[in-house]
């Protein structure tokens, strides 16, 4: 038995990975990814892409806000584990849609999740983001 629990917290400690660590801060993701994703979706949703190229850039930019929300989570930037933690899903669940839009070409299905993004920022940032930071934008 005792044989079997060391191997099971080997495995466990396996099993976590390598540790993360934080090189951008929430600005940075939000200046680097979030914001230009953002903005190419909200672009595309104005004119039915033209061509599988343009809808498979979409996807890509769906995709990316989607790892952007996940990084939002992460230890060294999550302010709490409470709202953060929602406001940071909804983006991913905002540029889930938002791909399952691009994936299937439905340009009506893509401009209402292109919506669903802002709404998931402006929540987010009416709680978290500074009233000097929001007057600069």
């Amino acid at each position: 038995m005792r044989v079997l629990s060391v191997f099971l917290l080997a495995g466990l400690a396996l099993a976590q990975g390598p540790a993360y660590k934080e090189t951008a801060t929430t600005h940075d993701l939000m200046d680097g990814l979030v914001r230009p994703m953002q903005m190419a979706i909200v672009n595309a949703a104005k004119e039915a892409p033209a061509d599988d190229r343009a809808w498979r850039g979409i996807v890509t930019n769906a995709i990316m806000l989607q790892e952007s929300a996940q990084l939002l989570k992460t230890t060294g930037r999550a302010k709490d584990q409470g709202d953060w933690i929602k406001d940071a899903d909804a983006l991913g669940d905002a540029g889930a849609a938002v791909q399952k839009a691009a994936q299937a070409k439905d340009f009506d299905a893509l401009k209402t999740a292109s919506a669903s993004i802002g709404a998931s920022c402006q929540g987010c940032h009416r709680a978290y983001r500074p009233p000097a930071a929001q007057k600069k934008q």
